[in-house]
This record gives C-alpha cells, sequence and structure tokens, in this order.
C-alpha cells in the first residue's frame, strides 16, 4: 500500500475515534441528574463542645417523656408548641423535625409565602387552614396522652428545639408527623433525624411521609382540597 494512502487511512480512523470519543461524552452528559426524593435537611452530627451562642451541642440519643403536657399558647401552631415536659422543667417551645404546617399568622410572612407557592393557595387560606391544622393538635393532644422526644437541637436563630412527638391513638402510638400528613396539614420540609431505636432512618421515614403527603393531596383533604 502506498505511504500516502496508509497515512490518509490512519487519518480518517483518528478522525473517527475522536468523534465517536465526542459523542459518548455528549450523551453522558446530556443525561438527567437524578432528583431529590425528601426536599429537608439530615440533621447534622451532635457537636462535640458548646456551640457559638453559649447552648449546650445537641445529644447523640433522643431523651424521652413520657407525661409531657400541652401548654395553650396563642403562639402555638400545628408544628409547633409549647410543651411542659414535666415538674423539673420550665415550659419550652418545640418544633416538629420533618414537617412543616401551614402557618396560622403572619408573623413570618416569607414562610407564609412560600407556603402559598408550595400548597397553590392564598396566603389567607394558608392562615386559615394552619389555624384549623393548629386546633386540630391541639383537641388531640389535650385528649390524648403523648410521649415527646428531643436531642436538645436548637432551632437556627429562635428559643426553641427539634423534637418528635409520638400520639397514643385508638391505633396505638403515631407520631404526630404521621398525623398531619394524613390529614393534610402539612409538607415535607426542615429538619430531618433517625428514628429512635434504629426503627427507621431519616431517608425511609421521609419518603413514608412523602408518601402520606401524596396520599392527601390525591384525596384532596385538609390544605390540598382548601377552598
Amino acid at each position: 500500500m502506498p505511504f500516502r494512502e496508509t497515512l490518509l487511512n490512519l487519518a480518517i480512523t483518528a478522525v473517527l475515534v475522536l468523534i465517536i470519543t465526542l459523542v459518548a461524552i455528549l450523551l453522558k452528559e446530556s443525561r438527567p441528574v437524578p432528583v431529590a426524593a425528601i426536599p429537608i435537611g439530615k440533621a447534622a452530627a451532635p457537636p462535640t463542645s458548646a456551640s457559638e451562642n453559649g447552648l449546650p451541642p445537641p445529644k447523640a440519643e433522643f431523651e424521652v417523656f413520657p407525661k409531657a403536657r400541652l401548654v395553650e399558647s396563642k403562639n402555638n401552631e400545628a408544628d409547633t408548641l409549647r410543651i411542659k415536659l414535666d415538674d423539673r422543667h420550665d415550659e419550652i417551645v418545640f418544633t416538629l423535625y420533618f414537617v412543616d404546617a401551614p402557618d396560622a399568622s403572619l408573623t413570618h410572612p416569607q414562610l407564609v409565602q412560600d407556603q402559598s407557592r408550595y400548597f397553590q393557595i392564598s396566603q389567607d387560606l394558608v392562615q386559615k387552614m394552619g389555624a384549623e391544622a393548629a386546633a386540630y393538635v391541639t383537641g388531640l393532644l389535650k385528649t390524648k396522652p403523648f410521649t415527646l422526644l428531643t436531642r436538645w437541637e436548637p432551632v437556627p436563630d429562635r428559643s426553641r428545639y427539634y423534637a418528635l412527638i409520638l400520639v397514643e391513638t385508638e391505633k396505638g402510638k403515631v407520631y404526630l408527623a404521621d398525623l398531619l400528613m394524613q390529614k393534610g396539614y402539612g409538607r415535607l420540609a426542615g429538619i430531618s433525624c433517625d428514628l429512635p431505636g434504629g426503627v427507621k432512618g431519616a431517608d425511609d421515614y421521609g419518603l413514608y411521609l412523602h408518601k402520606l403527603s401524596k396520599q392527601a393531596r390525591e384525596a384532596k383533604i385538609g390544605v390540598w382540597g382548601a377552598k
């Protein structure tokens, strides 16, 4: 084979290899990036020293308060409640892990605006449903025994702590987050945590709550049916 023809064949082969390589790279980059199924943040591992604001760091394990009592307050929301843990503690405000319920007031206008966009209802309806959700939780916790579990993880920039609330119902003990999602009174948001006792990890429980919320939305229950 003439030397010139050999060089031409080698050049054509090199060009074809380059084209195939570029096409493979473009196809790889064009694949869609998976979207996170749970729009919440995982709680960070507890620090080993005091925080900058002087508060003690979150505990590694949950502290359990089986005789907690609801303290009725005009500032209570469905997901943020004033609680009397026992005779040793003063009244303390706790916010639920995982769930953000509609606000009953315009104390935090940006949050109400965000909830309005998410639930696709007016801000007035957000507050109306927030009041309805808060009344539901008040009635529930005033008539049913409940246990509060907390690691004393502080809510940023607010004098309150994250917690889980386990309610004793006719069907057994159920997390308040489950009930809010089932009733259509919440969305998956905020801070997550692994459930105590290794029952469920944060991701698995978040997916479970997302499923409950989807069912409520399809059934147009609670905020999803608000008009």
